[in-house]
């Protein structure tokens, strides 16, 4: 027997849907597990079962997206496995959410955990997360700056709780602007969503107002960001935004430095532990005008003092290493020129000829030449013989020593010449 899809839908998942929504049954004799049956059956039968089930559905999605109680009794529910199941499973859920308003879903949500005094905040994610499909459509920069109007200024808030929906969508719309592809959109927003007990502390700081918790001061946010092992890996970044906050936050005296001493101790905390930079590119994401100018109040962490003392240590070795290799290769000079010197002075001695020694002398550089007339000055100037010759040598050496810096100085003046005036084939090419 052929069965009607419109009736079979309508009787299996809409109308227990429908007397849950109504009150009619309570969550506990509402069936659940027969109207995923049904919602299974309607997959398997294709795409003429989930056309009907996307129509008829179309009242409890809207329920759904906007966190209107009638739906969400309780959080967690059944009802919100249901819809997440079903929302996952329709194929056009995606083009139906693109013309609901977001903002305004996000305010529902808010609400509504508010007045249940509820923290499932999970669910939410949810729904954000299947939204992050081809096929959703939505002006992410208009809704960016509609977000970051009411969010970051400090007279602009609405409730604790409805900002934390908020934030989380602001969130979602920075990752989204990016031009990335779609598989690291998700990626990034499963960190968001993974981090977010720790997020919201950050949050809060670069809204100043506390958002997703009724803690009285930032004092207590600031310690609160403690407690959670989880969240000592990235302590850093709420260290950053916190220094770089406090001056706009508007406290007293007294809340100041009640602040202040939260900011030492949570100083302390970090540097018992290796910060990890796996949120870096999430906060630069979401907070791109400030996160890196916010980095400059990270203090250095103890690998990276350990690091940068042994990379003191070895320039320090280096350093020591060449002025000992400096100091090594002077003696080795000064050795040298000693031998150099005796040999000149074994020569004079040995009655060598003048003209000969001072030959050999003029084949040594210029500097070598100075320093062995300066060794053998007293040989000069009191040796019978050799003092006649003293100003003779002294002049062929200053001679050298003037013919060569001619030379240096001819060289150096072609060199400009060749750089001022470009060769023909220099000035064709160009």
């Amino acid at each position: 027997m052929k069965v009607d899809p419109n009736l079979y839908i309508e009787d299996m998942i809409v109308t227990p849907l429908r007397r849950f929504a109504d009150g009619l049954s309570t969550a506990k004799e509402t069936p659940w597990d027969t109207m995923g049956i049904c919602l299974h059956n309607c997959i398997q039968n294709g795409s003429t079962y989930m056309y009907v089930l996307h129509t008829l559905m179309q009242p409890f999605y809207e329920m759904y997206f906007y966190g209107e109680p009638q739906l969400s009794r309780s959080i967690p529910g059944p009802e919100h496995v249901f819809m997440k199941t079903v929302t996952e499973a329709d194929p056009d859920f995606c083009l139906w959410a693109s013309n609901q308003n977001l903002i305004a879903a996000a305010e529902g949500w808010g609400d509504y955990m508010k007045r249940t005094n509820n923290d499932h905040i999970h669910y939410f994610f949810y729904l954000l997360e299947l939204l992050i499909s081809d096929k959703y459509h939505q002006n992410w920069e208009e809704m960016a700056g509609t977000l970051k109007e009411s969010l970051f200024q400090a007279e602009v808030y609405s409730d604790y709780k409805t900002d934390e929906l908020l934030c989380i969508l602001h969130g979602m719309t920075m990752i989204m602007l990016q031009d990335w592809p779609l598989q690291k959109k998700k990626d990034v927003f499963g960190l968001l969503c993974g981090h977010w007990g720790f997020m919201k502390h950050v949050y809060s700081i670069m809204t100043r107002h506390i958002i997703g918790c009724k803690l009285p001061n930032f004092a207590a946010v600031t310690n609160n960001v403690m407690i959670s092992n989880s969240n000592l890996p990235h302590l850093d970044i709420f260290y950053c935004a916190l220094v770089e906050r406090m001056d706009d936050l508007g406290l007293d005296e007294k809340k100041y430095k009640k602040l202040d001493d939260a900011r030492l101790k949570l100083l302390e905390r970090m540097n018992r532990r290796e910060p990890s930079e796996t949120l870096y590119e999430l906060c630069d994401t979401l907070f791109p005008e400030e996160f890196q100018l916010m980095l400059r109040h990270r203090p250095p962490s103890y690998g990276e003092l350990k690091d940068e003392n042994q990379k003191i240590k070895d320039e320090n070795k280096i350093k020591d290493l060449l002025l000992s290799q400096m100091e090594l290769q002077s003696r080795k000079l000064e050795e040298q020129l000693a031998k150099l010197t005796e040999a000149y002075q074994k020569a004079i001695e040995a009655s060598i000829p003048v003209e000969d020694i001072l030959q050999r002398l003029l084949k040594e550089s210029v500097s070598t030449a100075w320093d062995i007339y300066g060794k053998l000055d007293h040989i000069f100037k009191t040796h019978p013989i050799w003092r006649n010759y003293d100003i003779k040598i002294y002049e062929a050496i200053r001679q050298k020593e003037e013919n060569e810096n001619k030379k240096k100085n001819n060289v150096t003046r072609i060199i400009k010449i060749s750089g001022d005036h470009p060769t023909y084939n220099e000035t064709y090419n160009e």
